[in-house]
C-alpha cells in the first residue's frame, strides 16, 4: 500500500495539490476518492480546487451536506458526495453510488469513513489533518493496486 504525505501551509498549497491530483487521475478512468478529516479540515476546499483544475467554476462547488450529492461537468464528470448525515453504508447505496463508481468519472466522498463498507475494493484515501490556522497535512493512501500509479505520479510531481 503506497502512501504519500503532503504538508501545505495555506489554501494555495491545497490548490496546487488538487491540480497535481487532477492530473494524476487521468488513469484510472473511474476514480473514487475517500475524504476524511474533522469539520473545517478542508475537504470541500480540496474538492473545489480539484473541480477547478478540471474546468468547473469553483464558485459552483459547495458542500453537499444537506443535499448529499452534487454533480459537476468538467473535463471529466465529478460526483461529490457527503456521508456526514448518513447513518449507514446502505443509505449511500440508495443514492446510486455503485453507478457512480462504474462511471468514467471522479467520485469524491466526504466523511467516507462513516460509510467504509460501501466503498469499492480500490480507491484513493485522503486524510486531512489540521496542523495550524491555514496549514494542513494530507495523507494520501492507495487502497488497491490501481491507485499505486496515482501515488507514484504525485510523488514525482512533488519533487
Amino acid at each position: 500500500m503506497s502512501e504519500l504525505v503532503v504538508d501545505v501551509v495555506d489554501e494555495a498549497g491545497t490548490a496546487r495539490l488538487a491540480q497535481s491530483l487532477a492530473a494524476a487521475l487521468i488513469l484510472p478512468r473511474g476514480s473514487v476518492i475517500s475524504l476524511c478529516g474533522p469539520l473545517g479540515a478542508g475537504k470541500t476546499r480540496l474538492v473545489r480546487a480539484l473541480a477547478a483544475a478540471l474546468g468547473v467554476n469553483p464558485d459552483e462547488v459547495a458542500s453537499p451536506t444537506f443535499v448529499l450529492l452534487h454533480e459537476y461537468a468538467g473535463t471529466r464528470p465529478i460526483y461529490h458526495c457527503d456521508a456526514y448525515r448518513l447513518r449507514s453504508a446502505r443509505e449511500l447505496w440508495e443514492l446510486g453510488i455503485e453507478e457512480m463508481f462504474a462511471a468514467e468519472a471522479i467520485t469524491l466522498i466526504e466523511w467516507a469513513d462513516r460509510v467504509a463498507d460501501a466503498l469499492p475494493a480500490e480507491y484513493l484515501e485522503v486524510r486531512i489533518e489540521v496542523t495550524g490556522d491555514t496549514s494542513r497535512r494530507f495523507t494520501l493512501r492507495a487502497i488497491g493496486a490501481v491507485y499505486e500509479s496515482v501515488i507514484d505520479t504525485l510523488r514525482r510531481a512533488a519533487r
